[in-house]
């Protein structure tokens, strides 16, 4: 018993391990892995060592749990420990890792460096999954249910993955169950006896090893069943691509129609989903401008430095009609020189209440749908998504000379009034950053006359001269001279890194470009997609942020910083060719090398910030939350207990078939004993054969331990059957069924747990109808192949 619970233990964490394999694609480097493997034996180990001592149930799991803390502390502790054993300094120094874990994976993109706060967290918490099963699986033998455990710690790492995972990791996961399951069967089964000698209690037919069947075959087929349907499954069944700006791009099938639909957030908190990419059209629209703008669907003025996100801000919004010609925007001078071009938007997917448009907009016409413009922005909100809509623009082409003639000043040289912008978000620089930013706007405006010279500056240095590497793989923070980890705010390592993508290089672009005293603010959408056969396709992987630096006369005017990403609009461009070494200022170190496999078009990933408007709980929401993060684990759990109902439903609904389907009395009573029979003997009480129904009282009466009532009842339903048998006149039922009952609870409250949950949900009539209705459903298979077989040399014979 002590060597096969010690394998037990050992199979438990195994099985831990690699459910949680898929970690080690969210960290870069596997530093993580010494330490949680050290944990999983001793909580192993230690379990072995308390069971052996005769410990049962929660005492073996505190000496694990007892285990597991001394071991973590030496591990991760040391130096704060006081004669090996942990204390209250202890305590706190586990918490600075974890707040520095969190704050890793708050920065950077999935791999994320591994730090060893980010270590001490994975270790400790597959330290208590390892727990779990290890309690679930071998103490109380019971790993069906430590499969949920490890469901869940599959679900954490794979939800959080950028990218799909190989299917060995589930497979790997799933297989390392099965042996649990099917181990912890088959020695269920060598010892399942009972009350008295095992030579008194005869084994039923079928559960030997010569011909019928046995629970441990059951359980290997069904469970080869479930991994075979998970994995194919998926290959039939629709499915949603990739979540893309965390959960703000999205997908879901509609139960309409069944055409999907796609979210988006209003924050640009962006991060690891920027990997995955989607091909399924967000938008399709027909233009005849040939080079079509990108299409905003958000605008942000606020950046909140110390999380490196853009966050949105509440404005209050006129209400518009289904059709409206607008006023060109505050700021922009009639004399700038323009073409209107208009776009045909058809299959938006585009979840209200947001709508993507052009910018400057000079009309929408959306049938009936009512929608909101946002006057300062001239952000489009709809109170339900349009299939399809028309919007014409304006396509700016200011000279060089008006260019250079706008002022960065709100009213100065056009004379127009106030722009489209209130208050001083869009010109003020975080204090935290503002030293770093004003000393390198400075030397690269430094003698740039006009506004926009100083602009185009501070773009070429971000997307030529300055030595910049467009990657979706953030570079992790370095150390200073003593040493320690280096603690910069996002936008400062970014410049020092001098690697990232398009929100990384807009932000840096505003943030310089306020500096200089220019208004700046951050812009999400799209860019204008693919074109084909006449038609513009927008796909979620279109995604893209970029810059909107406002100059007087001209308005909020697009910028492009992004390298290998988006070309600039033509005012925009460099009148000559710019090196790529790194001429310009730098703010401190260059950037390694970074493996071009890495640079993949990205997205803005967004999400709601506190600030973000209320629209309400809808199903789309819902929808989304659940195929996303714990979601997943949710649905996970919930197809675990669905999955563990299967046995039960079909048990009770072939008990009932069976009762509806007895005409005669004789048939009912011969029913009723049947199931008290098989329910007696999913208990593991087996009915010994050739023996009478009152040698079968007397059999049951002992085995089960039946108190008075009980024995009293069992007493009655022999009666029953006996008459049933053997008088010429057959017996009512009646009462039989309340009595068969009672002696079931009495003979349920004298046994093991593990054997009452068995006979829940492993009963051996539920066992019957799933073989029987797999037999019926092969019947059917090869009774159709039979029939077309010979339909088919049929009609060849005929030729």
């Amino acid at each position: 018993m002590k060597d096969r619970r010690a394998a037990e233990a050992t199979l438990a964490a195994l099985a831990t391990l690699i459910a949680a394999w898929p970690v080690s694609t969210l960290l870069a480097t596997p530093t993580w892995l010494g330490g949680t493997v050290l944990l999983l034996a001793v909580v192993a180990a230690s379990g072995v060592s308390a069971r052996s001592f005769a410990l049962h149930g929660w005492q073996v799991l505190m000496v694990q749990l007892v285990c597991a803390v001394l071991t973590a502390g030496g591990i991760y502790g040391r130096g704060h420990l006081w004669h090996g054993l942990p204390t209250l300094e202890t305590l706190e120094y586990a918490g600075k890792l974890v707040g520095e874990g969190l704050e890793t994976v708050q920065k950077y993109a999935a791999p994320v460096p591994t730090t060893p706060g980010l270590a001490f967290i994975v270790a400790c918490s597959l330290a208590l999954v390892a727990l779990a099963v290890d309690y679930l699986a071998v103490t109380r033998r019971s790993p069906s249910l430590a499969g949920l455990v490890l469901l869940t710690a599959f679900l954490s790492s794979a939800a959080n993955s950028d990218s799909p995972l190989p299917l060995y990791f589930f497979l790997a996961a799933g297989a390392m169950w099965l042996v649990l399951v099917a181990r912890e069967g088959n020695a269920t089964l060598r010892e399942w006896g009972t009350t008295v000698a095992v030579a008194r209690t005869p084994v039923r037919e079928g559960l030997t090893s010569q011909g019928g069947y046995s629970y441990s075959s059951v359980a290997r087929t069904l469970g080869v069943m479930a991994l075979v349907a998970a994995v194919g499954l998926p290959v039939v069944l629709p499915q949603a691509p990739p979540a893309f700006l965390l959960a703000g791009l999205g997908h879901r099938v509609s139960g309409g129609g069944g055409s999907g639909t796609v979210g988006f957030s209003l924050s640009l908190d962006v991060a690891s989903d920027l990997r995955s990419q989607s091909t399924n059209p967000v938008l399709q629209y027909q233009t005849t401008d040939p080079s079509p703008p990108p299409l905003r669907v958000a605008v942000s003025s606020v950046y909140n430095s110390g999380r490196g996100v853009w966050e949105p801000r509440i404005r209050s919004q006129q209400a518009l009609p289904g059709k409206r010609s607008l006023p060109a925007p505050r700021g922009l001078s009639a004399a700038i020189p323009r073409k209107p071009f208009t776009m045909r938007f058809e299959q938006n997917r585009l979840e209200e209440p947001n709508l993507a448009t052009p910018y400057p907009l000079l009309s929408a016409d959306l049938d009936d749908i009512g929608w909101g413009l946002d006057r300062q922005t001239q952000d489009v909100k709809v109170a339900e998504r349009p299939e399809s809509y028309t919007v014409s623009y304006w396509r700016l082409e200011p000279t060089p000379a008006m260019l250079r003639g706008a002022s960065a000043t709100p009213g100065e040289g056009s004379g127009i009034g106030e722009p489209d912008f209130s208050g001083d978000e869009d010109v003020s620089a975080d204090v935290d950053i503002f030293g770093v930013i004003s000393d390198l706007s400075k030397r690269l405006t430094a003698g740039k006359a006009s506004a926009y010279d100083q602009a185009m500056a501070i773009q070429e240095y971000l997307r030529s001269t300055g030595g910049f590497t467009y990657s979706l793989q953030l570079a992790p923070q370095g150390t200073d001279r003593s040493g320690n980890r280096e603690n910069l705010d996002p936008l400062t390592h970014f410049l020092n890194t001098k690697q990232g993508y398009c929100v990384q290089f807009a932000t840096a672009m505003v943030m310089l470009s306020r500096a200089a005293g220019i208004h700046a603010r951050m812009a999400i959408g799209f860019l204008p997609g693919t074109f084909s056969e006449g038609v513009w396709t927008v796909s979620a992987s279109d995604a893209h942020t970029w810059p909107e630096l406002y100059l007087d006369g001209i308005g909020w005017t697009r910028f492009e910083p992004t390298p290998s990403r988006a070309t600039p609009p033509p005012y925009a461009l460099s009148p000559t060719p710019s090196a790529t070494s790194g001429g310009g200022p730098s703010v401190g170190r260059t950037a390694a090398p970074v493996d071009p496999r890495n640079a993949r078009p990205d997205t803005g990933k967004t999400s709601t910030g506190d600030t973000a408007p209320d629209v309400g709980l809808s199903l789309t929401a819902v929808l989304r939350g659940l195929t996303h993060g714990w979601g997943l684990v949710l649905l996970g759990l919930l197809a675990g207990l669905l999955g563990s109902l299967v046995v039960p439903t079909a048990a009770r609904w072939r008990r009932r078939r069976e009762l509806t389907t007895a005409r005669t009395p004789a048939r009912r009573v011969e029913v009723q004993w049947e199931l008290l029979t098989s329910s007696l003997a999913d208990l593991g009480i087996e009915p010994a054969p050739s023996r009478t129904p009152r040698q079968l009282r007397a059999y049951y009466d002992r085995e089960a331990m039946l108190d008075g009532p009980a024995s009293e009842a069992l007493g009655r339903v022999t009666q029953t059957v006996e008459r049933s048998r053997y008088s010429t006149s057959a017996p009512v039922p009646d009462g039989l069924a309340a009595d068969a009952r009672q002696v079931l609870r009495a003979a349920a409250a004298n046994r093991r747990r593990s054997d009452r949950l068995r006979a829940t949900l492993w009963p051996s009539g539920g066992l019957a109808q799933l073989r029987s209705a797999r037999a019926d459903l092969a019947w059917t298979v090869r009774t159709f192949l039979h029939d077309v077989s010979a339909i088919v040399r049929q009609r060849l014979g005929r030729r």
